[in-house]
C-alpha cells in the first residue's frame, strides 16, 4: 500500500486529495472527480502478484522495467493505471 500511495498520492507539499479522469470519446466527453483515498483503495486493493512477463502487479496497478536496452533509462521503473476505471466505481 506504501508504494501504491507514493505513486498516486505523492508525498508532503505536493499530494493530491482528488483525482480527476477525463475522457473524449469523438464529440463527447466525460468526467470524473474523486477523492483520494477512494482512488487508493481501488487501484491498490488486491493481491501482489509475478506475471509471466516478469512484471510486478499491485491490486490493479502494474510496476514494470522501462525499455531501452542499455540506456539509463532502461533502470527505471515505469507504473500503469487504467484511470478510466473510476467511472465504474
Amino acid at each position: 500500500m506504501l508504494i501504491v500511495n507514493d505513486v498516486i498520492k505523492g508525498k508532503r507539499r505536493f499530494s493530491a486529495e482528488w483525482m480527476l479522469v477525463a475522457q473524449k470519446i469523438e464529440k463527447d466527453a466525460r468526467w470524473v472527480l474523486k477523492p483520494i483515498n477512494i482512488v487508493l483503495n481501488h487501484f491498490g486493493n488486491g493481491n501482489v502478484i509475478i506475471t509471466k512477463r516478469g512484471n510486478i502487479k499491485i491490486g490493479n496497478l502494474t510496476m514494470q522495467r522501462k525499455g531501452g536496452s542499455g540506456r539509463k533509462t532502461a533502470q527505471m521503473l515505469q507504473f500503469k493505471i487504467d484511470p478510466t476505471e473510476l467511472f465504474n466505481i
